[in-house]
This record gives structure tokens, sequence and C-alpha cells, in this order.
């Protein structure tokens, strides 16, 4: 979580209006038609109750995806490493040269998620995660997946798709299991074949595309049991068949090999180095249920089991049975308490919200305000208990909402609001990051052995998948690996 605007109040309301059905959950099944539209697809999903723009022309999806990529760099955050969205932006201008159909200005932008994920906006605004950077092993891979959302551009998937608003995992959508609406399974057929096309004619390997899925595959299962979050395999199903498909069409495309704008392999490896892997400190880390913001310099703790998540705009938990959460959103940088008291009464008024008289308190020794409200939903009366905490010149909301259970609920969520403390020295020394590391291997050794010289944090079987490889494979004297290294974060000034 930066500091950011505040989520709309309506989806929250929205979301405790009933658990999200399973086949929510998940892309398209494996059985599904192969003609499938992109409308059907998001109507499967759920994704809109409103009618989504209508983008009949080019420019409309000029004029729209530059709307929504301004949301997208509020909602998720983006890269700030100069030198590494320059090289992805080489690679992306290399290959939108051999973009078939309509020819659009594209931009290619670095998302700051751990996930491996990649997706594209109407227009030609394509963005890659850093997780998804930290998982490839060539330029070839790399710039096959762009090459991949070239082609959704180019065949104008995305505009198909209108569903450019829910391109953004935001605490809500990830906490109600929410995710980006998948494409038809031909989208992804087309995108496959003319993707591996312009990677081809850039000079590029087309078996890369392949090898790639390959590995994503086995980041896949490697997340099984974990918590679902936001990840490519969502929107672009990666299927054993798919993977075979494409290194079947690879073998048969001509191509010239071209030297990438990483002169060598080790060049590319050297261009990830110091990445941040995993949550980004910046953002603010869990320690079990207490959260920890070491630039914003404050903690606060949630109900012990319920599922937390943080993203660039908000952090917060809903219980296990989703019929309540709570929310910590930064609501202003020198913004008084009862100016942003007016500005969520406003804001609460549209989904029809009813809020009582504020009571002025005190939170871990700061200025305070506390509201109660009510509101409808589509199973019944829905309760909520805000409070402002006005700290260090920023302004913090927490906002708890729940149906059923409310004298509970409210309690847990006096609870949180009653946690927010500064934090103190000997928390912040406790902050750590990992970033990515490359390091050279001694002829013969193991990865198990040189995860202990070099102090991976990765497991051994994630490393062996982080660089294509086997768990059991020897490593050759001078060889590059990417390990995860923690060290201590500082904080911004």
């Amino acid at each position: 979580m930066k500091r950011t605007v505040a989520i709309a109040l309506a989806l929250m309301l929205a979301l405790l209006a009933g658990p999200v059905p399973a086949d929510e959950e998940t892309a398209p099944a494996e059985g599904a038609a192969e003609a499938e539209s992109a409308e059907a697809a998001a109507e499967e999903e759920g994704e809109e109750e409103e009618s989504p723009p209508v983008l009949d022309t080019v420019y409309d999806d000029e004029r729209i995806g530059k709307r929504e990529s301004e949301k997208v760099a509020s909602a998720m955050g983006l890269v700030q490493d100069n030198a590494l969205t320059a090289y992805v932006s080489a690679i992306g201008k290399r290959l939108s040269r051999h973009a078939p159909r309509y020819r659009f200005d594209y931009t290619f932008r670095i998302v700051d998620q751990d996930e491996p994920n990649a997706f594209a906006l109407p227009g030609g605004f394509i963005y890659i995660s850093r997780g998804l950077i930290a998982l490839s092993n060539s330029e070839d891979e790399l710039a096959n997946v762009i090459g991949h959302e070239i082609a959704h551009v180019a065949a104008r998937h995305a505009a198909a798709r209108q569903q450019v608003a829910s391109a953004m995992p935001g605490i809500v959508q990830f906490l109600a299991r929410g995710s980006l609406a998948g494409y038809s399974r031909a989208q992804e057929k087309e995108a496959d074949r003319l993707g591996q096309g312009i990677a081809a004619l850039a000079g590029y390997d087309p078996a890369g595309m392949s090898r790639f899925l390959k590995n994503l595959e086995f980041t896949e299962r490697l997340r099984l049991g974990a918590s679902r979050r936001p990840f490519f395999l969502d929107t672009h199903p990666a299927t054993r068949q798919r993977v075979a498909i494409t290194a079947q069409r690879a073998r048969g495309i001509a191509w010239k090999p071209k030297r990438g704008v990483a002169r060598t392999p080790e060049d590319f490896l050297r261009r990830m180095e110091g990445l941040v892997v995993g949550t980004s400190a910046a953002e603010g880390v869990f320690r079990g249920d207490r959260f920890l913001h070491p630039d914003l310099g404050f903690t606060i703790r949630f109900p012990d089991g319920w599922e937390t998540a943080n993203t660039h705009t908000a952090v917060g938990a809903m219980s296990l049975d989703r019929s309540a959460q709570v929310v910590l959103e930064h609501a202003g940088k020198g913004t008084p308490l009862e100016e942003a008291l007016a500005d969520f009464e406003e804001e609460t008024a549209k989904a029809g919200v009813n809020l009582e008289p504020p009571e002025k308190i005190r939170v871990g020794g700061f200025p305070a305000l506390r509201v109660h409200g009510r509101a409808s939903s589509r199973l019944g009366g829905v309760k909520l208990l805000i409070t402002f905490i006005e700290s260090r010149g920023h302004t913090y909301r927490v906002t708890g909402v729940s149906r059923g259970e409310h004298d509970r609920n409210q309690a847990l969520f006096l609870n949180v609001a009653r946690s927010f403390r500064p934090l103190s020295r000997e928390m912040l020394s406790n902050v750590e990051e990992t970033r990515l590391r490359i390091v050279q291997a001694q002829g013969g050794e193991t990865l198990d052995a040189l995860s202990s010289r070099t102090g991976n944090a990765w497991s051994i079987n994630r490393t062996a998948v982080m660089n294509g490889m086997f768990a059991t494979d020897a490593l050759e004297s001078g060889q590059l690996v990417k390990v995860a290294v923690a060290q201590p974060y500082q904080p911004e000034r």
C-alpha cells in the first residue's frame, strides 16, 4: 500500500452481497468451446454489472486505453527502474514493427507485481510484471510473451473483451478471488500464432513461447495449496496441449536469428540484478496478522485467522466466510480529519450509506474520528465502522464492513483501529526486502550447495523453476544462477 486514492466503497458492499461462485475463481474450463466469444467469457465471469464502453474504432481503443492506463499506474504501481523499463520497451518496439493489422503507438511498462503476469489494454498499452521478468530465462522467452500481448492488441482482442476497468487486481477484487476476465481459447490460439510470428520476424526464437509456458506451469504447481492471486494463467490458460502446439509450430517457422537487445544471455540475466522479488517492502509487509509500513511509519494488526492482502491502493483482511472485511487506505496527505470525513460522506452517499455523527477519539496517541454507518445489500443490512486517523502529516481511513454477526465483527473492527501505532525502531530494523541476485556457480556445485553459500531465500524447487532447470542438475563452473537474497530495507526519506 502506498499513498494513493481510496477504492470505491460500492465495491465492498457488492462483495458482501454474497459469496463468489467457485466457477468465477478460475480460467475457462478445459472443455470450453474454442469459438467462445469474449463477451460470453466476461458474462460467465460475472465481473461487469454495468454496460461497458463500446470500442467501435481504433481511435476508441487508444482513447479508452490511455484512460485506463492511468488507473493501472495508480492501482497496481509501476516499477521505478528506468534502465529495466527502457530495456523492455526496446524489445517491445522491435517487436511492434512487425505487428499485423492495426498499427498502434505501443507503450510498454513493468507493473509492480510479484506474480508472473502480463496483460494488454486497448490501443497498445502493454504491461509485464516484474515477476514475469524474473521467471524469464532468455530474451527469446520474454519477447514471445510481449509478442503475444502485441497480438492481442493488434487483433483487438482487448477491445472485444471490454474488460479494461477490471485489469487492476485491487484489494476487493483479490479478496473476492476476482481476476481479469480470460480470453477465449480461439483468441488465445490466434495470439499464440501471431505472437510467435511477430517474434520470429523480429529475429527471436519462436520456441521461446513454449519454453516459457512450460516453466510457467511448473511455477503454478509450486503455488498449489497457497492463496491464489491474479496470475498469467488466469487470463492466458496454458494447457499441456498448448505447450505442445506452440513447440510444434515453432519447428515449422522459418526465422533468422538476430542479436538481442541484451547482447548475450549473460547480459540478459544481469539486467534483472537487484529486482525486487516477493512483496515490495515499500508497499508494507505482513508479519503474521500484523502489517508494518516502513515508509509511512505505522503498524496495524488485523483479525487473527482472516485472509490478508496488500495491494498498491489498500491493505486489509477478509473473514473466511466472506461476511466481513476491514480495509486501511491512505485518505490524503495533509488532509484534516473533517475534510477526509466530508469526502467520504460524499462518496458513500452514492452507495446509499447512512452515517451517524462522528465521535472524536484518539488512536495510538493520534487524533481520530470514529463513525458508524449502515447500508443495504442484496442479502440484507450491512453495518460499517469507519475510523479516520491523522498521523505524521497523513490521514488514514480504516473501514470495517460486515453482514451478520454485527456485534462480534464491530468489536473486531474496533480492535483493528485501536492497534494502529507508530512503527518502532525495533520493528523497522526487522523489515527486510528480498531482491534477485545473479551469482556464479562453482564447478560441480548443486543448487542446494549454491543456495547455502549465497543465502538463497528460495526453496530448491523454486530456484530450479526460476532458472529453468531441474533441482538435481549439476552446475557448471561460472554458470549464472538467479537466487533471492533478503536484506534490510531502507525506507524512503
